[in-house]
């Protein structure tokens, strides 16, 4: 005969290995369990729409203890003032294209130094 579970006054005694073989797996017992937790998964925690990022630089101390020191949800705060610093979409546009002019300028005279000055025409030669 088995021994039940637990006690009269509802404490769970100790389950043996011989406990454990008896145990039967969720799908077998109630399959609808499996897709609920999945659906609940799902639920909980969707993906981000724009994603944080997490960034590791060195900040002098004060400026962290005074951050800090602004309570819970400073990481919100410090993001917010950044973005009203001018940081940001609009100012990352302008950046990547002060990138990518500076860039082109670069692989201008990388060109210029490979290749050497550039050639006059046949009509400037005279």
């Amino acid at each position: 005969m088995r021994r039940p579970l637990s006690d009269k006054d509802g404490e769970v005694r100790e389950l043996t290995a011989e406990d454990m073989r008896l145990f039967k797996p969720i799908a077998e017992v109630d399959p609808g369990m499996v897709e609920a937790m999945k659906d609940f998964r799902r639920k909980v925690r969707p993906k981000a729409v724009a994603p944080k990022v997490h960034v590791g630089f060195r900040l002098s101390a004060d400026i962290v203890a005074s951050i800090k020191a602004s309570g819970r949800g400073y990481n919100a705060r410090v993001d917010q003032a950044l973005r009203e610093a001018g940081f940001g979409a609009k100012a990352l546009k302008i950046a990547k294209a002060a990138v990518k002019t500076t860039q082109g300028r670069r692989q201008s005279e990388a060109k210029r130094a490979v290749n050497g000055p550039r050639r006059r025409g046949w009509a400037e030669t005279r």
